[in-house]
């Protein structure tokens, strides 16, 4: 048997199934100011992922159109921090109150 590194081996056993989906979901999650500028992240909360979608809470109807228009950059940018497809679709809304 061939000595390896266990990080190796538990990252490579942790992407092969659905538990590394559920850390990945956490990581973009808690990164999230980390991942997007200040600017965006000071008017954009995530809210939550179910399945493949991420729902996100927006403070106002103009920063909703704002990040309808990046809509794509912004799941490009989050797919290639946690290094994989993680989010399909993003959906934004108006935060309540």
């Amino acid at each position: 048997m061939e000595p390896r590194l266990l990080g190796r081996v538990l990252k490579k056993f942790i992407a092969s199934n659905s538990l590394g989906e559920s850390i990945s979901q956490v990581e973009l999650l808690t990164r999230w100011e980390e991942i997007l500028s200040p600017v965006v992240s000071k008017h954009a909360k995530p809210a939550g992922i179910k399945g493949n979608e991420l729902l996100v809470e927006v403070s106002s109807s103009a920063w909703l159109n704002e990040l309808l228009f990046l809509k794509d950059k912004l799941k490009n940018r989050l797919n290639k921090e946690v290094g994989r497809e993680l989010i399909t679709e993003i959906r934004f809304y108006l935060k309540e109150g």
